[in-house]
This record gives structure tokens, sequence and C-alpha cells, in this order.
């Protein structure tokens, strides 16, 4: 238990970075001491987790784990979806984390899962067309176009983003706290006393000191690809809009969702709408813009596709190797 929930809480936590740190770290590699990034993220991380626990009397996933009854006994069997994440995410595949630690636990809601990520997709698809094609793209720029905020300048644009950044990231985290805390949890009890709550939040904190300290990881190079997406302005407003669509399926269900496929959802739209723009304004690199348009978007579906795929088979396949085992 203990084991599979340090690899769960570092894995999970590596491989999700990219939707809701992704554009934090890259617009900060620059600006923010890494020990500053590593205090405030350890300090929303501390407040979420406790926070949680104290209103929901000693449960620690914020009651996303009410389908999800905790096995009667664990086995060596259990460690294979958060190894297998560490290896996707080294392959800087965004694997879905819901689909390959959740559903191995419980494959019969593996149906319920799909359902609410497709649903959570398309919505965050239709939002990032709907967003960035109405004109948030030239909001991003207001005031100074084709002007990336310096790090060196004091002035008072600059600060107004940058102070927006930071709370749209602490928004997001949070979000995302509540919604994947269950991916991690699944391994322990589903009620924690006070002194091992405290030592699962040290252990959450240390390993997103050491997500900071490496930048992300492998798994960046998804967010790198897209469009503009170090600027300061464009990672608020993806932060913004993402834990908007987390807060919208919050309020619809308490059943978990892959969160990884929203995010690469809204990513989608914004690609799909700024190319649009491009493309409307006759821009001569149009032609260009959309072949890297389809490149990029058929490299996301691929490794997701394959990530699906590997989540889907050890799910399935877990089960059966536990009840060969015991017997």
């Amino acid at each position: 238990m203990v084991i599979g929930f340090l690899l769960a809480a570092y894995s999970v936590t590596a491989n999700d970075s990219l939707q809701t740190l992704g554009s934090y770290l890259s617009s900060n590699e620059h600006r923010t001491p890494k020990w500053v990034q590593m205090v405030f993220l350890c300090t929303m991380t501390a407040v979420v987790l406790m926070g949680g626990w104290f209103i929901n009397n000693g449960e620690p996933a914020w009651g996303r784990l009410a389908s999800f009854p905790q096995p009667d006994c664990f086995t060596w069997a259990y460690l294979i979806p958060p190894l297998a994440v560490l290896a996707l995410t080294a392959w800087g595949a965004p694997v879905s984390t819901s689909f390959l630690v959740l559903s191995a636990f419980v494959p019969e809601n593996i149906g319920t899962l799909v359902e609410r990520s497709v649903s959570g997709y398309l919505l965050a698809l239709s939002l990032g067309i709907a967003v960035w094609g109405l004109g948030v793209e030239l909001l991003e720029r207001l005031f100074k176009p084709n002007h990336q905020p310096s790090p060196d300048t004091n002035s008072a644009f600059n600060k107004l983003w940058y102070g927006l950044q930071w709370c749209s990231t602490g928004w997001l985290w949070s979000l995302w706290l509540v919604q994947d805390l269950a991916n991690i949890f699944i391994f322990l009890p589903r009620s924690i006393e006070l002194i091992p709550m405290l030592l699962c939040t040290a252990a959450l904190c240390l390993g997103l000191c050491a997500l900071v300290a490496v930048g992300g990881g492998p798994i960046q190079g998804v967010l790198r690809s897209k469009t503009n997406t170090s600027d300061l302005r464009s990672a608020t407003v993806i932060d913004l809009m993402f834990a908007i669509c987390l807060l919208t399926q919050t309020q619809f269900s308490s059943f978990p969702l892959s969160t990884t496929w929203v995010f690469l959802g809204l990513l989608g739209g914004r690609e799909i709408a700024l190319t649009l723009r491009q493309r409307s304004a006759k821009n001569d690199e149009s032609s260009n813009a959309i072949d890297q348009l389809s490149k990029n978007l058929s490299q996301d579906v691929w490794k997701a596709g394959v990530g699906l795929i590997v989540s889907l088979t050890i799910a399935l396949g877990i089960q059966p190797l536990i009840a060969l085992t015991a017997s």
C-alpha cells in the first residue's frame, strides 16, 4: 500500500503536470526562482489536502473514491499501474492516469470513466474553439501586440499579468487536486488519521519539488509544441479556461474523469481557433500552420491513444492476474 501510494504520488503528478503546471513552469522558467515556485505549490497542496481531509472527516480524496472500494488485500500486481505511468511519462505520453490507475482496481467502472472523459474532452474542445475563436488571442496581447513581457520590466502591465497567472495557477492546481487525488489515495484506506495524512502531504510536496527542479520532465514537450504557451498571458488564459472546465465537471458529478483528455481537448480547440485565425487573415504561412496543426494534433491523439490502449490492457488484466496469484 505504501509503495503503491508513493509510486502513484510521483507518477500521477509528473504525468498530469502537463495539464496543471505545464504553462506555469514554462512561463516562469526564466522569471521566478525555482525555490519560490516550490514554496507556492507546496503551500497550495498542503491547504487543499488538509482542508479536504478536515471537511470530509478523514477522507483524503474529496469523496471521489465512493465507487472504488478498497481491495481486501494488496498484492504486487497493484504496483503495475503506477509503474506503467512512470514509463509512459518518460516516453512523453499524456496518458490518462484515471484510466490506468482507477480502472485497475474496479474494471467495471471503465465505461463510466470513458463516458465522463469523452464528455469532458468535447466540452473543453468546444470551449477552446469558441473562446480563442472569439478573440481571447487578442486579449492576451492587449496594449502590447507582438511584445512578450520581459522579467526585467516593472511595468504595471507585466505586474498585472504576472499576478493573474499565479492566481489562475493556484486555482487550477487546487481544482486538479480535488479531481485527481483519487488516483493517488486509492492505494490507502478511505479514512486516514492525522499523522499519516501529514506524512502523505509531505510526500506529495517532495515529489512536487523534484518536479519543479527538473522543469516538468519529458511530458512538458507536448505543451512546448503548442502556439506561444510560454507567453505569460497565454499561460494565464490557458490555466483559467482549464480551471473552468474542471470546475464545471466537478459540479456535474463526483465520479472521476480523465483530466488529461479534458486538457488535450482544450489545447486542441485553442490550436484550431488560432490556425483558423491565421488562415482567415490570409497569412502567407497559413498553409504551414495548418500542416503543423495537423501534425501536433495527430501526435497528441496518437500518444493519448497508445496510453488508453495500455491503460485498458493493464486494467483488464490486473484482476485476473491477482486471482491467478492468489490461487
